[in-house]
């Protein structure tokens, strides 16, 4: 069976992206199918946020990277789609004890890259 680009949840090809000249991912690529378990590993300075950062919209990645899909959106061209196809958490919840969860929302808000204004309406709506 070949895999398409439908059938993966990401279809990462070419993934660059640098600070000035320090190139921190060179041309990845990620290649994960739908419904599956799939971990990046490595140590630290890999790359690996970097590329979680990308792959959720919450960073760009450089103009030269190949095609990048997240559920089978054009991270770029379609980043509210993807946004709303999936949920990324960090690895520890160092903060859950120490806010609100009216702040919570806020910075659910700007992780979905709301304005100021916007992320406080939708916050006080649903709470």
């Amino acid at each position: 069976m070949t895999t398409t680009d439908q059938t993966l949840a990401i279809a990462a090809t070419g993934l660059r992206k640098a600070y000035g000249d320090k190139t921190v991912l060179d041309g990845i690529d990620i290649h994960v199918p739908a419904g599956t378990i799939f971990s990046l590993l490595g140590p630290n300075g890999a790359g690996k946020t970097t590329a979680v950062n990308i792959l959720s919209t919450l960073i760009s990645a450089d103009p030269t990277s190949g095609s990048i899909r997240v559920a089978g959106h054009d991270i770029t061209a379609e980043a509210q789609a993807v946004r709303a196809a999936i949920g990324v958490t960090g690895q520890f919840s160092a903060v859950d004890g120490l806010i609100t969860g009216e702040e919570n929302m806020l910075l659910m808000a700007d992780l979905h890259h709301l304005s100021k204004h916007e992320g406080r309406r939708v916050s006080a709506e649903l709470l």
